[in-house]
């Protein structure tokens, strides 16, 4: 009788469990936005027969089921700590690694490589001879710092996937990969944040020299000030979050005798600085760099060098900024996420505003995971 009673109590608990989350999360009010994964939620939607149809409104209501539900950012850190304590070093594609270390996880995807590849290839071809093309291809830490991962792992191998992807990249393309620069300055700097996917400011300063050693280039010489920001826990951290992480510290390089005007085209915003401050109180500290990730970005600066420069990129590009705006002064930043809807061709802009040299940036997460490449032609 008693051995029934408690099974009667379970079962109670158990359904006022589930009932009361589910009131919870019909009662609350809805968010709109969540700083900890850095993205809009999926609001309520509008019932149409047409969406029903196709099955939008069904995925819609999954997705907002599960944007929505009660308390989801404490459960998921409560799944990281369960995970943690049982000693499972994996989650949500993410390593737990040595000395804090979040890993992505890379698993290649070849054929999309090789279309990604295809579509940088042509658009260099398409270029007058006298436009100078160069590729710096960022290497992720699971790669650099595969040092700092457990001891089991089915992550795939960066190297191979360089390998590959100089052997079909155009000749026309001068690639920079700088692992061997980046292995080698972590044995003293740190190079990637702990609890993010981007690389560090140091690590981007690494990446610079890389490039343009490999475009026999000259290296300004900068004295920089140095502003550090703390507390910043970045987009791997949101994949699995604890508090038993460390924070990371992040430091924003600048150069007092450099004159910076930029332009942020499809927003119609100019700024005199490449720094967006409001972000260093927030918990997506790293916009800081550029405000972000923009369609079509144009910058005036007193660097050395007279040459128009168009950087084709990804987020990591963003890090690298201080360091361009001290050696050119004319550059554009294109992101093919956003660049799309613009009106004219990256072809046609390149033509039509002087560009003398292209550089790709983009890290090999991204090469090997992105669809937005095939814009370029």
């Amino acid at each position: 009788m008693k051995k029934q009673l408690k099974n009667y109590i379970m079962i109670v608990c158990f359904l006022l469990f589930i009932f009361g989350f589910a009131v919870a999360s019909f009662i609350s009010e809805d968010r709109e936005f969540s700083e900890n994964e850095n993205r809009y939620l999926q609001q309520a939607p509008e019932f149409s027969w047409k969406k029903l149809e196709k099955g939008e409104f069904t995925s819609d209501i999954e997705s907002y089921m599960s944007d929505q539900i009660f308390m989801k950012d404490q459960l998921v850190s409560l799944k990281t700590v369960t995970d943690r304590t049982l000693l499972k070093n994996y989650q949500n594609g993410v390593y737990f690694g040595k000395d804090g270390y979040y890993l992505q996880d890379y698993q290649e995807n070849r054929p999309l490589i090789e279309k990604n590849i295809s579509c940088l290839n042509d658009f260099a071809d398409s270029l007058d001879k006298s436009v100078d093309v160069s590729f710096l291809l960022v290497p992720n830490a699971v790669s650099v710092m595969s040092d700092k991962l457990p001891a089991v792992t089915q992550t795939d191998d960066q190297l191979e996937s360089e390998k590959y992807i100089s052997s079909i990249l155009s000749d026309r393309i001068n690639l920079c990969f700088p692992y061997d620069q980046l292995k080698d300055a972590a044995k003293s700097t740190q190079v990637f944040y702990k609890t993010d996917h981007h690389w560090t400011a140091e690590g981007a300063k690494v990446g610079f020299d890389a490039l343009m050693t490999a475009m026999n280039e000259d290296i300004p010489q900068v004295s920089y000030n140095i502003e550090t920001v703390k507390d910043f826990h970045g987009t791997l951290y949101s994949k699995a979050p604890t508090n038993f992480s460390a924070a990371d510290e992040m430091h924003f390089y600048t150069n007092p005798d450099n004159s910076v005007k930029v332009n942020y085209v499809q927003e119609n915003k100019q700024t005199d600085t490449i720094f967006d401050d409001s972000f260093k109180t927030k918990k997506d500290k790293y916009s800081t760099f550029m405000g972000g990730n923009f369609a079509l970005t144009e910058i005036e600066t007193n660097g050395e060098s007279d040459e128009h420069v168009l950087i084709i990129k990804d987020s990591y590009a963003n890090t690298v900024m201080p360091y361009f705006a001290d050696k050119y002064k004319h550059i554009t930043m294109i992101d093919m996420r956003y660049y799309h809807i613009m009106d004219k061709t990256v072809s046609e802009y390149v033509k039509d505003n002087g560009i003398t040299k292209v550089i790709f940036l983009y890290n090999m997460d991204f090469v090997n995971s992105d669809n937005n490449f095939i814009w370029l032609e």
